[in-house]
C-alpha cells in the first residue's frame, strides 16, 4: 500500500505584535496529583501512527493489561471475561455508539475514534468512578482537540490505495493571554477499504467493501465560558458475491477438507451518526456549571441469500504419490442455503446538567441526565441444511397409493434447520445522577487519595431503580511505591440487543439489568534500570455479577440467549510493565491471567469469553 503523508501547522508563523522575553521560571513543587480511579493514560505520541491492521484507536487498547480480542479488523473488544457490550466508548464526555450487527471485523468498518483528533486517551478496564456510564467492565474515555499544538498537527493527509485520512484544525480567532480567549475548528475525514485484507482469505469472490466518515469539533472559549460543539457522520457497505471456499483440519496423519462451492449475495450496510453540544460556565476559581446534549441515531440492514454445496474428503498426504494434495476419499456431501433480512434501528437522544466545586486538593461533582431511547429490532433470517440428500431436521413421510406409483411424501410443509422471526420495539428513558468525591494524592505521606462516588439509574422500562456505590483509595508509599484498593457496583441497563432471545426468537420486554460487583487491589513501583525508566503494575481483580445474562458470540456479533437470571464470577491477575525503549516513545508489555465462569443451571460453565489468558 502506498501512502503519502504531509503534515503542517497553522501555528507556525509568530503573530507580528508578539514582543519575545526571557526570563527564569519560578520553581514548582508537585505536592499531589488527582486520582484516577484504576485508570491508565495515554499521550497522542503513542498512537500517531496507529500501527494496527484496522488502523483504529482500539487496535491499540488490545495490547493493554486485561484486554482481549479475535479480530484485527474490528473495533470490538473483551475486557476481564466480558462480551463486546460491556465497554463504554466515551469522546469529549459524549458516550458513542458502537455498531451491534457486524459478524467480523471485515463488515465493521471505521472505528467511531479519528486518531487525528485525539490529545489523550484514558482506560479503565474496571474499578472506574461515579461519573461514568453504565457498562459492566471498561471505559475507554477519549479526549479530542480542536487546536493544533506539537502532537496534534494544523493539517494532515494520508493518502493511499485503500485507505487514507484527511485532517485539518484552524484557529478562527484568539486574543487575551496564553490565548485563553479562542475559537477553533478542526474537521477531519476518512476512507477505507477491506478488499486487501479479503483477498488473502478462505472465501474467494467479488467483495465491494467501503467505509467513510466525516468528524469535526468547534470549540469557544473565554475566561467565563467554554463551548464545544462535536458532530460524527459514518457509513460502511459490505457487499460479497461469494463463488468458493476451502478449509483444511484435521491431524499430521489425517488431514480433511471441505470445498464449499456458493452463489448468492451478502450485503451489510450500516450507517451512524452523532451530534452532541456542551457549555460550561465558570463562576470563579472554585465553581463551575455545565450543561450538554446529545442525539445519535443508527441504521443496520443485513441482507443475505446464498445457497452452496459442500464436499467433504480425506486429503492424500503421501509423497510419492501422484494425486498428492488431491482428496483420495469422499466422507460427505451436501447443501446448506441462508436467508437474513435483518434490520436494527436506534435514536437516543440526552441531557445533562452538572457542578463542579475544587477546594484545596478536593473535588467536588454532581450532575443529573436523561437519555431516552427508541428502538427497532426486526430479524427474519433461516438456514436449510441438506445433507445426502436429506433435508434436516428428518420429517415423518406418509405412503401415497396412486395407481401402480407408490409416492412417499411429507405430512407437513417443509420443515427448515433454524428459523427465526421475529420483531421488538424498545421505547425507554433512563433517569442517572451521580455525586464524586475525590482527593488528590499526596506525593509524600501516607495520607490517601481518595475517589468515591454514588450513582442513581432509573430504567422505565423495567421500573428498576438503582444505587451502586464505589470507591478507589491510593497510598504513594516510599521507595516509590503505590498501593490502590478499589470496590464498587456497576450495572448495565439492557439495549436493543440484549432484549433479544436468540433461544426462543423472542423479544423481552421486561428483562432487568445486569449487575455486577469490582473488587481490585493493586501494586505499582517505579525504578531504572540501563539509565532507562520503568514502571511496574499488578492487579489482582474479582468480578462478581449477580444478575447475568448468558450469551453466545457469533464472529464478533453477541447474540443473548434469554434473561437468565443467572450468576457469573471473573477472577484474574494482570501485569504491565512501560519503559521508554525510544527516547520520547512508550512502550509496554502486558500479561493476563484470568478464568471466568457463569452458572444458570447447578453447575459453573466457562462463559463465551473465557480467554483464559493473553499477552502482547
Amino acid at each position: 500500500m502506498l501512502s503519502l503523508l504531509l503534515c503542517a501547522s497553522a501555528w507556525a508563523a509568530i503573530p507580528a505584535d508578539t514582543v519575545p522575553q526571557e526570563g527564569t521560571l519560578q520553581e514548582v513543587e508537585i505536592i499531589a496529583r488527582q486520582v484516577e480511579a484504576n485508570t491508565l493514560r495515554l499521550q497522542t505520541l503513542n498512537f500517531g501512527g496507529v500501527g494496527q491492521v484496522g488502523g483504529s484507536i482500539e487496535g491499540l487498547v488490545r495490547s493493554l493489561a486485561g484486554v482481549a480480542g479475535s479480530d484485527e479488523l474490528s473495533s470490538q473488544y473483551s475486557v476481564r471475561g466480558g462480551n463486546f457490550d460491556e465497554n463504554l466508548l466515551i469522546i469529549n464526555g459524549f458516550e458513542v455508539y458502537r455498531p451491534q450487527l457486524a459478524r467480523s471485523g471485515q463488515q465493521e468498518g471505521l472505528s467511531a475514534i479519528n486518531p487525528d483528533f485525539v490529545q489523550f486517551l484514558s482506560f479503565s478496564a474496571g474499578g472506574f468512578d461515579a461519573s461514568k456510564g453504565d457498562k459492566l467492565s471498561s471505559v475507554l474515555d477519549v479526549q479530542y482537540r480542536s487546536r493544533n499544538t506539537d502532537a496534534l498537527p494544523g493539517q494532515q493527509v494520508r493518502a493511499g490505495l485503500f485507505s487514507g485520512r484527511v485532517f485539518s484544525s484552524a484557529l478562527l480567532d484568539h486574543a487575551g493571554p496564553r490565548g485563553m480567549v479562542y475559537q477553533s475548528i478542526a474537521v477531519g475525514a476518512r476512507y477505507r477499504s477491506n478488499a486487501p485484507f479479503f483477498r488473502g482469505g478462505d472465501v474467494q469472490g467479488d467483495l465491494r467493501s467501503h467505509a467513510q466518515d466525516v468528524q469535526f469539533l468547534f470549540e469557544s472559549a473565554s475566561p467565563r465560558w467554554f463551548h464545544e460543539v462535536l458532530g460524527i457522520a459514518q457509513t460502511s457497505t459490505f457487499a460479497l458475491r461469494p463463488s468458493s471456499r476451502t478449509t483444511e483440519f484435521g491431524t499430521v496423519t489425517e488431514v480433511l477438507r471441505l470445498n464449499v462451492f456458493m452463489r448468492g449475495m451478502e450485503r451489510y450496510q450500516y450507517q451512524n451518526a452523532f451530534l452532541g453540544a456542551r457549555s460550561r460556565y465558570t463562576l470563579n476559581e472554585t465553581q463551575q456549571f455545565y450543561v450538554e446534549s446529545s442525539v445519535a441515531q443508527a441504521l443496520e440492514e443485513e441482507d443475505v441469500d446464498v445457497e452452496s454445496a459442500y464436499l467433504l474428503g480425506e486429503v492424500n498426504n503421501n509423497l510419492g504419490s501422484d494425486s498428492f494434495g488431491e482428496i483420495s476419499y469422499l466422507r460427505g456431501s451436501g447443501g446448506h442455503q441462508r436467508y437474513a433480512r435483518n434490520t436494527l434501528w436506534v435514536r437516543e437522544w440526552q441531557a445533562k446538567a452538572g457542578y463542579v466545586y475544587k477546594y484545596e486538593d478536593q473535588r467536588l461533582e454532581a450532575a443529573v441526565s436523561y437519555r431516552h431511547q427508541n428502538g427497532l429490532d426486526m430479524v427474519h433470517e433461516w438456514v436449510n441444511l441438506d445433507s445426502a440428500g436429506y433435508s434436516l431436521p428428518h420429517q415423518p413421510t406418509a405412503v401415497v397409493l396412486q395407481g401402480n406409483d407408490t409416492l412417499g411424501t411429507t405430512k407437513d410443509g417443509l420443515r427448515l434447520f433454524q428459523v427465526t422471526d421475529s420483531r421488538g420495539q424498545l421505547v425507554n428513558g433512563k433517569l442517572h445522577a451521580h455525586v464524586l468525591w475525590q482527593r488528590a494524592i499526596p506525593e509524600t505521606g501516607w495520607k490517601p487519595g481518595w475517589n468515591a462516588g454514588l450513582r442513581y439509574v432509573r430504567d422505565s422500562r423495567s421500573g428498576e431503580q438503582r444505587l451502586s456505590p464505589r470507591l478507589s483509595m491510593y497510598w504513594s508509599l516510599p521507595s516509590r511505591h503505590g498501593v490502590e484498593l478499589s470496590v464498587g457496583s456497576y450495572a448495565q441497563t439492557a439495549s436493543v440487543r440484549e432484549l433479544r432471545d436468540w433461544s426462543n426468537a423472542r423479544f423481552l420486554d421486561s428483562a432487568r439489568m445486569q449487575h455486577a460487583w469490582h473488587g481490585i487491589a493493586a501494586v505499582e513501583k517505579r525504578f531504572e534500570s540501563n539509565g532507562r525508566p520503568f514502571f511496574w503494575r499488578g492487579e489482582a481483580y474479582i468480578k462478581y455479577l449477580d444478575r447475568a445474562f448468558p450469551f453466545e458470540q457469533d464472529g464478533m456479533r453477541v447474540r443473548y440467549l434469554g434473561e437468565g437470571p443467572g450468576i457469573a464470577r471473573v477472577v484474574g491477575i494482570d501485569n504491565r510493565v512501560h519503559s521508554e525503549w525510544l527516547p520520547g516513545t512508550e512502550s509496554w508489555a502486558s500479561l493476563s491471567l484470568f478464568r471466568a465462569q457463569e452458572k444458570f443451571s447447578d453447575t459453573w460453565t466457562d462463559r463465551g469469553s473465557d480467554y483464559r489468558f493473553s499477552f502482547s
